[in-house]
């Protein structure tokens, strides 16, 4: 064994193991969760916002105003969109990074079916019907846990 490794052997973080997920797994967990974060460029400044979200038929969906921050800049060409789940006693967790375009959703039978499906509320106050879908076209995650 190395000397510097014989030193380092047994201090936080060393034996730790992380691992890319497969995209079929990253879409599991973001279904496991009701909060993320979503990323865009607003004014030449990166500006994160956390939402509750809901998957559904390979999107993801949340509710906003459309003459709020976020509905006002509709249609986004590139955001980024970020859920995770971190297990603090176990030194363990998962992080989702989906990136794509969000646009307003407007067809009538989409609206009924997403309107149907239990999600938690926003957050933020104020009314909230406007439903933003996320239709990534990159979803890359790890996970991190002890050896």
């Amino acid at each position: 064994m190395d000397p510097r490794e014989a030193e380092y052997r047994g201090m936080p973080g060393t034996l730790h193991m992380s691992e890319d997920l497969t995209e079929t797994k990253c879409w599991s967990l973001l279904s496991t969760q009701q909060t993320g974060r979503l990323g865009f460029v607003k004014d030449g400044a990166v500006h994160i916002y956390p939402v509750n979200y809901l998957v559904h038929d390979g999107a993801l969906y949340f509710r906003t105003s459309e003459d709020g921050d976020i509905g006002s800049l509709m249609p986004l060409a590139d955001c980024a969109f970020q859920a995770d789940e971190v297990k603090a006693a176990e030194m363990a967790g998962w992080s989702v990074l989906a990136h794509g375009k969000a646009e307003i959703v407007r067809d009538d039978a989409q609206l009924t079916e997403l309107w149907g499906r239990a999600a938690e509320p926003p957050w933020a106050g104020g009314s909230r019907t406007t439903f933003i879908e996320i239709r990534p076209s990159k979803v890359t995650g790890r996970s991190v846990r002890t050896a």
